[in-house]
């Protein structure tokens, strides 16, 4: 009489453990995969939401001080690349955006916004308080969710340079310019203006004749969270009003380079 087979041999178990592990595997694999796209795709959709937001900040008058006043907030100057933060301490992660808001007089200026910038409406993002410059209301400091960083279009270095939103004081049209190439590093200019008592300290006056009409183009990089190294593409568009001049780039239309 022949004896019933019981339990599993040894081969039959590897072989269960070994196709078990393999599946395991591969779906946490691709789940966290799952999870890294969904923070990059967070990622970028917030840092375009920033962008708009300088905008609906831009286009909601506001008046700065209390009671009545002759200055008024115009918009926005946003700058990449910022070395120091107000208190004068080194800045570890270069890819802190800071924005600043950009105050006039409230009397109507005619003319061209860039001249007006310069002249008529005693534009300026800081002012002196007691003596020493300070930047005008609330100073803003934003930093890429996840890790991300805002790079070049032909390169993986840190864009450097400002984005100036602005409302011309008697059209109320909203104008956008771009300055690239290097940081203004307004909070170390502040900090340097107050210690060596400079008389006029305005950010605006130095960057004028380098300000462009032109659309602008922030290549969001995941540090490696995504294959191929694909790098999304944040654009505004040339001559954008409002919010709805920024815009996510498809992969037809993306002019961030491969990594």
């Amino acid at each position: 009489m022949s004896k019933k087979k019981l339990g599993f041999t040894m081969i039959e178990v590897a072989l269960f453990l070994a196709i078990t592990g393999a599946l395991f595997v591969g779906i946490a694999v691709g789940t966290q995969n799952s999870i890294f796209q969904q923070r990059y795709n967070d990622a970028v959709q917030n840092y375009a939401e920033f962008l708009r937001t300088m905008y609906a900040q831009t286009m909601n008058v506001q008046s700065e001080g209390s009671g009545k006043t002759e200055m008024a907030i115009y918009g926005k100057l946003v700058s990449f690349g910022e070395t120091e933060d107000l208190a004068g301490n080194s800045i570890e992660n270069t890819d802190a955006i800071y924005s600043y808001n950009v105050i006039g007089d409230v009397s109507l200026a005619s003319g061209k916004i860039l001249d007006v910038l310069e002249t008529d409406a005693n534009i300026n993002v800081v002012r002196k308080n007691g003596g020493e410059y300070q930047p005008v209301g609330l100073v803003e400091d934003y930093r890429p969710r996840w890790a991300s960083a805002i790079q070049n279009t032909n390169s993986t270095e840190s864009f450097k340079g400002a984005l100036l939103i602005v409302r011309h004081p008697a059209s109320g049209t909203v104008y956008t310019f771009v300055y690239k190439g290097e940081t203004l590093d307004i909070n170390k200019g502040i900090r340097q203006a107050n210690q060596g008592g400079v008389v006029d300290y305005n950010p605006l006056k130095t960057i004028k004749s380098n300000l462009k009409n032109e659309a602008v183009d922030f290549c969001v990089n995941p540090n490696g969270i995504n294959e191929g190294g694909i790098r999304r593409d944040v654009r505004i568009i040339k001559g954008a009003r409002n919010g709805s001049g920024v815009e996510i780039i498809g992969d037809e239309e993306n002019r961030c380079e491969r990594l």
